[in-house]
């Protein structure tokens, strides 16, 4: 797999935008009407989300359109060793994140799967400092490379965990050195406490919030959206802020809310490049 894997991506980086685009709609078109991947879990999703604000019409474009921006960011990813997934990224709201790192802290970057998320991590390092995301292996072996060398082409720079306690001590040196730590916390996380999302309790990742107690720096909401194949925008929020108390406990919880509220904002402005194919409610 790894080196078919290689040899498509070679074939995908001597095609021109308009062919990408055009491959791009033919997969979306085999996984969204006739394989129908993950089909129900997409629409229970999206009901969840939105109930009566959008007809059954409007759910299925904003699926399908979901489909097919998934489907160009693997296509730009699997190309960018030649063609720079990071080359064509302009940055809205980067005056919040500049402020951030100035004061010395690191800072830490709230994202999600909206747009194409690899080269969200890729143009901040390129362009920015280096960012670090803690990440979940991908796939069998041989793909994991595949991902991992290209990620780390992008200097898109993953955590890597060996054993127990590697990524917090790995984000405490980041911050330390001034860089900056990105959580991708859209997705459910076994163990941890239901809370609401679009109104719907789903299991939510406390992570961010225990960390950013334990070692503090500013926290920056961030996404980018595709204006284009192969262009995107960046574009970052002001700070989060919030007044610790001696319930530990209570502010974890409360702060992961208000991480929420941000994250669905950012889903509702955008809702056709968001990944929708993830089992968020389950």
């Amino acid at each position: 797999m790894y080196w078919f894997l290689k040899g498509f991506a070679f074939i995908l980086s001597q095609l021109q935008a308009r062919s990408i685009d055009r491959l791009a709609k033919i997969l979306t078109f085999l996984s969204f009407n006739i394989c129908r991947i993950r089909y129900s879990i997409v629409m229970k999703n999206l009901h969840i989300a939105f109930g009566n604000e959008k007809s059954e019409a409007e759910f299925k474009s904003i699926a399908k359109l979901s489909y097919y921006h998934l489907t160009l960011t693997a296509l730009e990813f699997l190309r960018s060793r030649r063609i720079s997934i990071a080359g064509n990224v302009s940055f809205v709201g980067r005056e919040h994140i500049d402020a951030a790192l100035n004061l010395g802290q690191g800072c830490y970057i709230l994202c999600i799967h909206l747009g194409n998320w690899e080269a969200f991590g890729a143009a901040v390092s390129q362009a920015i400092t280096p960012a670090h995301v803690v990440v979940k292996r991908v796939g069998s072996t041989s793909i994991d490379r595949f991902v991992c060398e290209l990620r780390d082409y992008n200097k898109l720079f993953v955590f890597n965990r060996k054993k127990k306690g590697d990524a917090i001590r790995g984000i405490r040196e980041i911050l330390k050195k001034g860089e900056i730590v990105g959580f991708v916390m859209d997705q459910a996380r076994s163990g941890e406490p239901r809370l609401p999302f679009f109104g719907k309790d789903a299991t939510t990742n406390t992570a961010l919030a225990s960390l950013s107690r334990r070692f503090p720096a500013p926290i920056i909401p961030g996404f980018i959206r595709r204006v284009g194949v192969g262009q995107h925008v960046v574009e970052f929020l002001p700070a989060l802020r919030f007044e610790a108390s001696e319930d530990r406990e209570r502010d974890v919880l409360q702060q992961t809310q208000e991480f929420n509220s941000v994250i669905e904002d950012m889903i509702r402005r955008y809702p056709e490049q968001y990944l929708w194919l993830h089992n968020r409610w389950k």
